[in-house]
């Protein structure tokens, strides 16, 4: 079963309702009075709560935004976690304006969580492919956007790696193989790193989608080529050599690879945490196909 974390919740519109159900539950009401007073380890609050493993792991997945770990694996309240337990304990007030606070205090926008929803977009995701339709959809305007920039800049797509393409047919077959190779390489780690199975439809589209990142970056440095090649006064050097772009160029690579890890945890559920494990992997996969063309880029 899909386990409804506070960031799916909070992607698809917080109210009273969902929060009550979230931080009511006696056993997740425990955990929060629990860590109000001191970090605990695994065996600590599971000898404290006396639940089963699972449903202990259910719980504190349900209050990932209330509840983390510190650098001693303990675990402990977050600001959030403790602004809502300050609010559940208020004697001032009424249980509606504790509601009202703790809804507040949930909606609240950080920097970190504005760059978490652009670089890890579950929120961007989720209404794109909440039904199969959708997603199949997505996948079909993506995937034609990621063509279209690829064809333009004459560049053919490996996983997160571009290089000069020898034709049209040759560039949308690499991007057709690599969206094929990823959908299945993340499919196959839900099922054997997590034991779940991932909604096809989901991983195809999140995929497509990682790859306009790069897409992006190689149309644009091709252009920027190209300009500097009809101007005297801008050095084509800069391309070959220069650490700004390899840097530019990682830096795109891992925003397409955080994207994947977000489709992950959508298409299953899992908390993205523990889905941008795999995304690292397939993007160390990437920086060796990079080695392999001789560290160049397009």
């Amino acid at each position: 079963m899909v386990i409804v974390s506070l960031q799916q919740l909070s992607d698809e519109g917080l109210d009273s309702a969902k929060i009550m159900r979230i931080v009511t539950h006696p056993v997740r009401m425990r955990i929060i009075e629990l860590l109000a007073v001191k970090p605990l380890t695994w065996k600590e609050l599971s000898s404290e709560l006396g639940v089963r493993t699972g449903s202990l792991y259910h719980h504190l997945d349900t209050l990932e935004r209330i509840v983390t770990r510190d650098s001693q694996r303990r675990y402990t309240l977050t600001k959030l976690g403790q602004q809502v337990f300050a609010e559940l304990n208020d004697e001032k007030k009424t249980p509606a304006q504790s509601m009202q606070g703790i809804e507040k205090a949930m909606k609240k926008r950080t920097v970190a969580g504005l760059a978490r929803e652009v670089f890890v977009p579950r929120s961007l995701l989720m209404p794109l492919t909440s039904t199969r339709t959708r997603a199949i959809l997505t996948l079909a305007v993506v995937f034609a956007i990621a063509a279209g920039l690829l064809l333009a800049s004459g560049n053919e797509l490996v996983l997160f790696s571009f290089s000069p393409s020898g034709s049209a047919l040759l560039s949308l077959a690499t991007l057709a193989g690599s969206l094929c190779a990823l959908t299945a390489a993340a499919y196959i780690a839900l099922a054997v790193a997590f034991k779940e199975r991932g909604d096809v439809a989901t991983l195809l589209a999140s995929t497509a989608l990682s790859f306009i990142p790069l897409c992006i970056f190689g149309a644009g440095l091709h252009f920027l080529y190209q300009a500097a090649s009809a101007s005297s006064a801008f050095p084509l050097s800069i391309f070959a050599s220069s650490t700004a772009v390899t840097v530019m160029f990682a830096f795109f690579q891992a925003w397409g690879a955080g994207i994947v890890g977000a489709g992950m945890s959508v298409a299953s559920g899992l908390r993205v945490e523990k889905t941008l494990v795999v995304s690292l992997v397939v993007l160390y996969a990437t920086m060796l196909l990079v080695l392999l063309q001789g560290g160049r880029l397009a």
